[in-house]
C-alpha cells in the first residue's frame, strides 16, 4: 500500500488551507468585516477545528479505514455507500471551483486572451498525471513544492512592509461595529475545513494513521495564522471598503507597490504561489475522489477512473458558474453555510450515531 509521511500530510493540507487566502481572502470579500477581517481570520479558527474534530476523529476509531470503507461497516452497505458519494462529491464541486476561480484570475491578471477551457483543462491534466502516479509522488511534489510555496507567500507580504507603516490608519478604527461584522467574516473560511474531508480518505495512507487528526490540525492552524497577516497588509494596503469590493484582493494589493522606476508588476509572486497550491489540492482531490469511487464501486485499482474524472472535471469546472462574480456569490455565509454545513453534518452524524449504537450493542452483549 502507497504511504505518505505526516510531514507530507501537512504540507498538503497547509496548501490547500492557503489557497484560500491567495485566492479571494474571504474573510475580506465574503461579508463586511472590512478593517476588522484580521481578526476574523483568528476567530475562524476556532469553528473550522471544531468541525475538524467532528469528522475526523471518526476515522481515528478506524485509522485503517477511509471513510468509504467504515461507513460500510457502520451503516451497512447501500447506505454506506450512499453516505460516501456525498463526500466525495465535495472533491469534485471543490476542485472545479477552485480552478475555475485560478482560471479566471490568470485571464484578469495576466493571459486575458486564453480560452478558459486551455488554462483550466492544462491544469487538471497536470494534476490527474500526478494523481495517476499515485499518493507517494502527490507527497514527494509536496515535498519538493512546499518551501517554493511558503517563500512566495512570505515574499508578497513582505514586499508591501516598506510601505505599510503609514497606512495603518487603514485598520482603525477596531471593532467600532462590534462583533456582529467580525463573526459573519469568519463563516466562510471556517466553513473551507470542508476542503479537509480529502483527511477521511488520506488518514489511512500516512506512515502514522492515528496521528494523523492532528496533523490536520496544526495544517489548519498553520493556514490560519498565514491568513492574518495577509489580511492585515491587504486591508492597510488597499483600505477596508477598496479591498472588500476587489475581486482577488491580494492582487489588487501587490499591485500596486512598486519597488523602484524599473521593478513592478510583482503579483507574479502570488500567482506562482496560488499555481503551486493549486496544482497539488487538484491532484489530491482527484486522487481521492478516484480511490473514494473505486471502493465504492468495489473496483481493485483507482487508476482507470482518473482520466475519465479528469474530462468531467474539466468540463465541470467550465459550468460550474456563469463568471468569477458567480463564485463570489456562492461563497457568500448565506449559501455557502448550509451547503457545507449539510456535506459535513449530514452524513457524519449519521455515521457517530451509528458507530455509538454499535459500541452501545457490543457492551450489552459482553463483545470485545
Amino acid at each position: 500500500m502507497e504511504k505518505i509521511a505526516n510531514r507530507q500530510l501537512y504540507f498538503i493540507l497547509f496548501m490547500i488551507r492557503c489557497n484560500i487566502a491567495v485566492a479571494f481572502l474571504p474573510v475580506l470579500t465574503t461579508a463586511d468585516a472590512l478593517q476588522d477581517a484580521w481578526i476574523s481570520s483568528m476567530v475562524q479558527f476556532f469553528p473550522a477545528a471544531l468541525l475538524l474534530l467532528f469528522f475526523g476523529s471518526l476515522g481515528t476509531r478506524f485509522p485503517d479505514l477511509t471513510v468509504t470503507q467504515y461507513s460500510e461497516m457502520l451503516v451497512g452497505r447501500w447506505t454506506g455507500k450512499a453516505l460516501s458519494m456525498v463526500i466525495l462529491w465535495i472533491f469534485l464541486h471543490m476542485a472545479a471551483i477552485e480552478a475555475r476561480t485560478y482560471a479566471n484570475m490568470l485571464i484578469t491578471v495576466l493571459l486575458p486572451d486564453t480560452p478558459l477551457v486551455f488554462l483550466i483543462g492544462t491544469m487538471v491534466i497536470a494534476s490527474a498525471a500526478a494523481a495517476y502516479a499515485g499518493i507517494e509522488v502527490i507527497g514527494r511534489a509536496a515535498d519538493l513544492l512546499f518551501p517554493i510555496y511558503l517563500l512566495m507567500i512570505i515574499g508578497s507580504l513582505l514586499i508591501p512592509l516598506p510601505q505599510l507603516q503609514t497606512m495603518l490608519v487603514n485598520l482603525e478604527p477596531v471593532c467600532a461595529r462590534g462583533a456582529g461584522p467580525i463573526l459573519r467574516g469568519a463563516i466562510t473560511p471556517a466553513l473551507f475545513t470542508v476542503q479537509y474531508l480529502v483527511l477521511t480518505i488520506l488518514a489511512p495512507s500516512t506512515n502514522e494513521p492515528k496521528r494523523a487528526l492532528r496533523t490536520a490540525v496544526w495544517a489548519l492552524a498553520g493556514g490560519s495564522a498565514i491568513l492574518i497577516p495577509i489580511a492585515i497588509v491587504t486591508v492597510a494596503i488597499l483600505g477596508p471598503v477598496r479591498g472588500a469590493q476587489t475581486v482577488f484582493p491580494i492582487f489588487g494589493m501587490v499591485r500596486v507597490i512598486t519597488l523602484s522606476e524599473f521593478i513592478d508588476r510583482i503579483e507574479a509572486l502570488a500567482v506562482f504561489a496560488w499555481g503551486l497550491g493549486l496544482f497539488v489540492e487538484v491532484a489530491i482531490y482527484l486522487y481521492c475522489g478516484a480511490k473514494g469511487l473505486s471502493q465504492v464501486m468495489g473496483l481493485g485499482n483507482y487508476r482507470p477512473l482518473i482520466l475519465p474524472m479528469a474530462v468531467i472535471w474539466t468540463a465541470f469546472g467550465i459550468q460550474v458558474s456563469k463568471n468569477v462574480f458567480q463564485l463570489l456569490e456562492f461563497f457568500k455565509p448565506l449559501f455557502f453555510a448550509p451547503y457545507a454545513l449539510i456535506i459535513i453534518i449530514v452524513p457524519f452524524t449519521i455515521l457517530w450515531i451509528a458507530y455509538f449504537l454499535r459500541r452501545l450493542s457490543r457492551g450489552r452483549s459482553g463483545a470485545p
